[in-house]
């Protein structure tokens, strides 16, 4: 292996055996979505998932600045278009190319500016699919042994004694077991890996996509139940017909950004159930009760309700998975303006997402490791091997890259804006790998005319460790617009 550096239920149901086990006992479980009324038709998904950099409270600023540098109603371009925030914005007035290197930014775009022709029949249906699926069946029989442990460790945890909650989120990945990590010290977890695993290969489950998410991220990510709930709705989205496959996935993987059961509900890593000194978390079982008793079915459902209710705007939109310079290497000629939000520090994002694109992707992907006293262990966040590494994040290639940026759109003789955030160095914010005047510099080299104006007052969202962010930086967005 490559090496990688490293809404509660109903009380009662949460004490309920059935609940945790059988699916059918959850179903009228109201999943919270993002602050959104689902009552309501909804017109517009503006955050499908929880995105750290999501631009959502600066798309007003980026509108007016777009408008400025271009043709009422031209066609826009957003090439980095991560979970579609902007595009979204833009789309009622222009028609919008949604680009992004990773699969599951396509899938969202396209679910959300291309909205399929789903009726309340195709959303029951596939409601029917997922739970009466074969795989779900087969799945939830080969992980029982490891569901009943988990739901014991809960109960243990509920009684004061966190320790085999703790060994269960540590190392009760089925896929670590299977490549070779040492297997647990605690002895009743072991054996309920090893009997999992035996069920697995009766089934011939133990490898394939069918239950990559069980294998990989159960236990880790999500509690195994959620997780073998997540592989029965994405077997039936990618059953679909294809004019309607996007919307399915992006309602799984919004399904999986609301249950994961992590801090800021990314997947950069897992939950740390242990304190520095190895002691148990004091509040530990308040979080696993928040999200793994959340029902994936019923939040499935209802994400699928939502992206069928988007109205079809008959505008010419579309989502392209693409790298910018291949993109811009194509010479769209329907774009009229450029809009831009690579990363600029040297957190790759695709650390954030590995388990949404591998959800798209269907795939069985290899898992970066990590040396620890002197052993090659899986890595704890079961990242992808061949993750997408920005060249925007690479201190050495980040000048680079946005030379390549500023001349590809340079070449087309078409405006960009630009979002970039300053670096407060006496903040000890998250440092940039270029500061915003060199870039400033770099796009004046050129574009004819190049102006820096404040998106407004808006703070950053945090990464987890306050090592990495101790102060709160609001003006912390600039928008640089660049004309030819």
């Amino acid at each position: 292996m490559p090496h990688d550096p490293e809404t509660t239920l109903d009380s009662d149901k949460l004490h309920s055996h059935d609940a945790w086990r059988n699916p059918e006992s959850s179903q009228g479980t109201q999943v919270p979505l993002l602050g959104a009324d689902v009552s309501a038709v909804e017109t517009r998904i503006s955050r499908p998932i929880h995105y750290l950099g999501s631009k959502l409270r600066v798309v007003d600023s980026i509108r007016r600045s777009i408008d400025t540098v271009s043709q009422e109603h031209s066609p826009v371009c957003d090439l980095f278009a991560g979970s579609g925030t902007v595009s979204v914005a833009l789309s009622p007035t222009r028609d919008v190319t949604a680009v992004d290197i990773q699969e599951y930014s396509r899938v969202l775009c396209s679910a959300v500016l291309e909205p399929a022709d789903i009726s309340g029949d195709d959303v029951d249906d596939a409601l029917r699919k997922a739970r009466g699926e074969s795989l779900f069946g087969r799945l939830a029989w080969a992980f029982a042994p490891l569901i009943e442990h988990e739901r014991r460790c809960i109960e243990l945890a509920r009684s004061g004694d966190n320790e085999p909650l703790c060994d269960l989120m540590e190392h009760g990945c089925v896929l670590g077991l299977q490549s070779g990590n040492p297997a647990p010290s605690d002895l009743e977890l072991c054996r309920s890996l090893r009997s999992t695993i035996e069920r697995l290969e009766q089934e011939g489950l133990a490898s394939g996509p069918e239950s990559v998410v069980s294998r990989y991220y159960g236990g880790v990510y999500f509690s195994y139940h959620q997780a073998v709930q997540l592989d029965s709705v994405a077997s039936t989205a990618f059953d679909a017909a294809k004019g309607k496959r996007d919307c399915l996935i992006a309602a799984v993987l919004s399904s999986a950004s609301d249950v994961v059961n992590t801090v800021g509900k990314q997947f950069a890593q897992p939950i740390r159930p242990r304190d520095a000194g190895g002691t148990p978390k004091r509040h530990l079982l308040s979080h696993i009760e928040r999200d793994r008793w959340l029902d994936v079915f019923s939040s499935f459902e209802s994400w699928l309700r939502r992206y069928a209710s988007l109205p079809r705007s008959g505008r010419k939109h579309r989502a392209v998975r693409s790298d910018y310079r291949d993109f811009l290497k194509s010479e769209p000629k329907d774009v009229g303006v450029f809009y831009a939000d690579p990363p600029y520090t040297r957190d790759h994002y695709s650390r954030y997402y590995h388990l949404l694109e591998t959800l798209c992707l269907r795939d069985v992907p290899s898992v970066s490791s990590v040396r620890i006293g002197g052993r090659t262990l899986m890595s704890r966040g079961v990242y992808r091997s061949q993750r997408h590494q920005s060249p925007f994040c690479i201190k050495t290639q980040a000048p680079g890259a946005f030379s390549e940026l500023f001349e590809g759109v340079r070449r087309l003789n078409a405006p960009l804006v630009l979002s970039y955030s300053p670096y407060d160095k006496a903040g000890r914010a998250r440092p940039r790998l270029m500061a915003v005047g060199d870039v400033v510099l770099q796009a004046r080299r050129i574009f004819r005319r190049v102006e820096v104006i404040s998106a407004g007052r808006i703070a950053h969202n945090k990464l987890n460790a306050s090592t990495h962010n101790t102060a709160v930086s609001y003006d912390a967005e600039v928008l640089i617009i660049c004309e030819p």
